[in-house]
Protein backbone atom coordinates (compact mmCIF):
# COMPACT_ATOMS: atom_id res chain seq x y z
CA UNK A 1 0.00 0.00 0.00
CA UNK A 2 1.22 3.49 -0.81
CA UNK A 3 2.26 5.74 2.03
CA UNK A 4 0.51 9.06 1.65
CA UNK A 5 1.51 12.34 3.17
CA UNK A 6 -1.05 14.55 4.89
CA UNK A 7 -0.89 16.99 1.97
CA UNK A 8 -1.59 14.17 -0.51
CA UNK A 9 -4.56 12.98 1.54
CA UNK A 10 -5.99 16.50 1.57
CA UNK A 11 -5.37 16.99 -2.15
CA UNK A 12 -7.84 16.22 -4.92
CA UNK A 13 -5.60 13.43 -6.21
CA UNK A 14 -6.91 10.71 -3.88
CA UNK A 15 -10.38 9.79 -2.71
CA UNK A 16 -12.46 12.01 -4.98
CA UNK A 17 -15.28 11.07 -7.33
CA UNK A 18 -12.72 10.50 -10.08
CA UNK A 19 -11.83 7.18 -8.43
CA UNK A 20 -15.35 5.79 -8.94
CA UNK A 21 -15.84 7.57 -12.27
CA UNK A 22 -12.79 5.83 -13.72
CA UNK A 23 -14.59 2.48 -13.99
CA UNK A 24 -18.10 3.26 -12.80
CA UNK A 25 -20.11 1.23 -10.33
CA UNK A 26 -22.00 -1.84 -11.52
CA UNK A 27 -23.45 -4.94 -9.93
CA UNK A 28 -26.49 -6.64 -8.48
CA UNK A 29 -28.87 -4.22 -6.85
CA UNK A 30 -31.43 -5.20 -4.22
CA UNK A 31 -34.36 -2.93 -3.40
CA UNK A 32 -35.76 -2.94 0.11
CA UNK A 33 -39.04 -1.14 -0.55
CA UNK A 34 -39.65 -0.28 3.09
CA UNK A 35 -42.14 2.47 2.16
CA UNK A 36 -44.39 -0.02 0.38
CA UNK A 37 -43.79 -2.75 2.99
CA UNK A 38 -45.08 -0.50 5.79
CA UNK A 39 -48.05 0.67 3.69
CA UNK A 40 -46.77 4.25 3.98
CA UNK A 41 -47.61 4.23 7.69
CA UNK A 42 -45.28 7.04 8.82
CA UNK A 43 -44.19 10.54 7.81
CA UNK A 44 -40.79 10.36 6.02
CA UNK A 45 -40.10 13.99 6.95
CA UNK A 46 -39.91 13.04 10.63
CA UNK A 47 -37.22 11.09 12.41
CA UNK A 48 -38.24 7.51 11.67
CA UNK A 49 -35.51 4.92 12.27
CA UNK A 50 -35.60 1.83 10.06
CA UNK A 51 -34.44 -1.08 12.20
CA UNK A 52 -32.36 -4.02 11.09
CA UNK A 53 -35.23 -6.32 12.08
CA UNK A 54 -37.53 -4.39 9.71
CA UNK A 55 -34.99 -4.58 6.86
CA UNK A 56 -34.77 -8.36 7.26
CA UNK A 57 -38.59 -8.68 7.44
CA UNK A 58 -39.02 -6.59 4.28
CA UNK A 59 -36.32 -8.57 2.47
CA UNK A 60 -38.05 -11.82 3.45
CA UNK A 61 -41.44 -10.53 2.24
CA UNK A 62 -39.82 -9.58 -1.10
CA UNK A 63 -37.96 -12.88 -1.44
CA UNK A 64 -34.59 -11.10 -1.32
CA UNK A 65 -31.51 -12.98 -0.13
CA UNK A 66 -28.48 -10.75 0.26
CA UNK A 67 -25.26 -11.70 -1.52
CA UNK A 68 -21.75 -10.37 -1.06
CA UNK A 69 -21.18 -7.35 -3.25
CA UNK A 70 -24.84 -6.32 -3.54
CA UNK A 71 -25.72 -2.65 -3.90
CA UNK A 72 -28.31 -2.08 -1.17
CA UNK A 73 -31.18 0.26 -2.07
CA UNK A 74 -33.65 1.34 0.62
CA UNK A 75 -36.79 3.18 -0.46
CA UNK A 76 -37.94 5.08 2.62
CA UNK A 77 -40.67 7.11 0.93
CA UNK A 78 -38.95 10.48 1.26
CA UNK A 79 -39.08 11.30 -2.47
CA UNK A 80 -42.65 10.00 -2.86
CA UNK A 81 -43.79 12.11 0.10
CA UNK A 82 -41.87 15.20 -1.06
CA UNK A 83 -43.35 14.96 -4.56
CA UNK A 84 -46.84 15.18 -3.05
CA UNK A 85 -46.15 18.33 -0.99
CA UNK A 86 -47.54 21.64 -2.17
CA UNK A 87 -45.22 24.48 -3.14
CA UNK A 88 -45.68 26.28 0.19
CA UNK A 89 -44.56 23.25 2.20
CA UNK A 90 -41.59 22.63 -0.10
CA UNK A 91 -40.48 26.24 0.37
CA UNK A 92 -40.87 25.90 4.14
CA UNK A 93 -38.64 22.83 4.13
CA UNK A 94 -36.10 24.74 2.03
CA UNK A 95 -35.80 27.47 4.67
CA UNK A 96 -35.10 25.16 7.62
CA UNK A 97 -31.72 25.37 9.34
CA UNK A 98 -29.60 22.22 9.23
CA UNK A 99 -30.33 21.61 12.91
CA UNK A 100 -34.10 21.69 12.26
CA UNK A 101 -34.27 18.93 9.66
CA UNK A 102 -35.79 15.55 10.47
CA UNK A 103 -36.20 12.60 8.13
CA UNK A 104 -36.36 8.85 7.82
CA UNK A 105 -33.32 6.58 7.47
CA UNK A 106 -31.66 3.49 8.88
CA UNK A 107 -31.04 3.27 12.61
CA UNK A 108 -27.55 4.02 13.93
CA UNK A 109 -26.73 0.90 15.95
CA UNK A 110 -23.84 -1.55 16.27
CA UNK A 111 -26.13 -4.20 14.79
CA UNK A 112 -26.80 -2.09 11.69
CA UNK A 113 -23.08 -1.37 11.33
CA UNK A 114 -22.29 -5.10 11.59
CA UNK A 115 -25.00 -5.95 9.04
CA UNK A 116 -23.66 -3.43 6.52
CA UNK A 117 -20.09 -4.61 7.08
CA UNK A 118 -20.68 -8.36 7.18
CA UNK A 119 -22.73 -8.39 3.95
CA UNK A 120 -19.89 -6.64 2.10
CA UNK A 121 -22.26 -4.35 0.23
CA UNK A 122 -20.65 -2.51 -2.69
CA UNK A 123 -22.76 0.59 -2.05
CA UNK A 124 -25.73 1.74 0.02
CA UNK A 125 -28.37 3.94 -1.58
CA UNK A 126 -31.47 5.65 -0.27
CA UNK A 127 -34.06 8.20 -1.31
CA UNK A 128 -33.71 10.54 1.69
CA UNK A 129 -31.20 13.38 2.23
CA UNK A 130 -29.00 10.91 4.15
CA UNK A 131 -28.89 7.11 4.32
CA UNK A 132 -29.28 7.20 8.10
CA UNK A 133 -32.12 8.77 10.08
CA UNK A 134 -31.81 12.42 11.08
CA UNK A 135 -31.08 13.75 13.56
CA UNK A 136 -28.51 11.13 14.31
CA UNK A 137 -28.77 9.00 17.43
CA UNK A 138 -25.83 6.89 18.49
CA UNK A 139 -23.21 5.95 15.92
CA UNK A 140 -22.47 8.05 12.88
CA UNK A 141 -22.64 5.36 10.19
CA UNK A 142 -21.32 7.78 7.56
CA UNK A 143 -17.96 7.94 9.38
CA UNK A 144 -17.57 4.18 9.02
CA UNK A 145 -19.05 3.63 5.57
CA UNK A 146 -17.26 6.18 3.44
CA UNK A 147 -13.89 7.12 5.00
CA UNK A 148 -13.10 3.83 6.78
CA UNK A 149 -14.56 1.27 4.37
CA UNK A 150 -14.62 3.24 1.11
CA UNK A 151 -18.29 2.34 0.68
CA UNK A 152 -20.20 4.70 -1.63
CA UNK A 153 -23.35 6.25 -0.16
CA UNK A 154 -26.12 7.28 -2.53
CA UNK A 155 -28.56 9.87 -1.19
CA UNK A 156 -31.68 11.51 -2.65
CA UNK A 157 -32.05 8.91 -5.39
CA UNK A 158 -35.47 8.90 -7.03
CA UNK A 159 -36.41 5.24 -6.63
CA UNK A 160 -40.07 5.61 -7.59
CA UNK A 161 -39.97 4.06 -11.08
CA UNK A 162 -37.64 1.32 -9.89
CA UNK A 163 -40.05 0.48 -7.05
CA UNK A 164 -42.97 0.35 -9.51
CA UNK A 165 -41.06 -2.00 -11.81
CA UNK A 166 -39.93 -4.26 -8.98
CA UNK A 167 -43.48 -4.48 -7.62
CA UNK A 168 -45.03 -5.17 -11.04
CA UNK A 169 -42.45 -7.90 -11.76
CA UNK A 170 -42.41 -9.17 -8.15
CA UNK A 171 -38.62 -9.08 -8.44
CA UNK A 172 -36.51 -6.91 -6.17
CA UNK A 173 -33.09 -7.71 -7.62
CA UNK A 174 -31.70 -6.12 -10.77
CA UNK A 175 -28.52 -5.13 -12.57
CA UNK A 176 -27.46 -1.56 -11.77
CA UNK A 177 -24.88 0.55 -13.55
CA UNK A 178 -23.82 4.01 -12.38
CA UNK A 179 -21.35 6.37 -14.03
CA UNK A 180 -20.56 9.14 -11.52
CA UNK A 181 -19.25 12.46 -12.83
CA UNK A 182 -15.47 12.60 -13.21
CA UNK A 183 -14.77 15.45 -10.81
CA UNK A 184 -11.26 15.28 -9.31
CA UNK A 185 -11.60 15.72 -5.56
CA UNK A 186 -15.39 15.80 -5.86
CA UNK A 187 -17.43 14.57 -2.91
CA UNK A 188 -20.68 13.92 -4.75
CA UNK A 189 -22.22 13.37 -8.14
CA UNK A 190 -25.50 12.71 -9.87
CA UNK A 191 -25.82 8.92 -10.15
CA UNK A 192 -26.24 8.71 -13.93
CA UNK A 193 -27.63 5.24 -13.30
CA UNK A 194 -29.70 2.63 -15.09
CA UNK A 195 -31.35 -0.46 -13.60
CA UNK A 196 -32.15 -3.52 -15.70
CA UNK A 197 -34.64 -6.04 -14.34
Amino acid sequence: MEKLTKDEILSAKYGGMQTWAENGIAGRGVLIDYWNYTNKSYDPITTHRISLKEIHACAKAEGVKFQYGDLLFIRSGFVDHYNQLDEKERKRLGTLKATEYTFVGVEQTEEMLDFLHDNYFSAVIGDAPAFEAWPRSGLNLHEYLLPLWGLPIGEMWDLERLAEMCKSQNQYTFFISSAPANVPGGVGSHPNAIAII
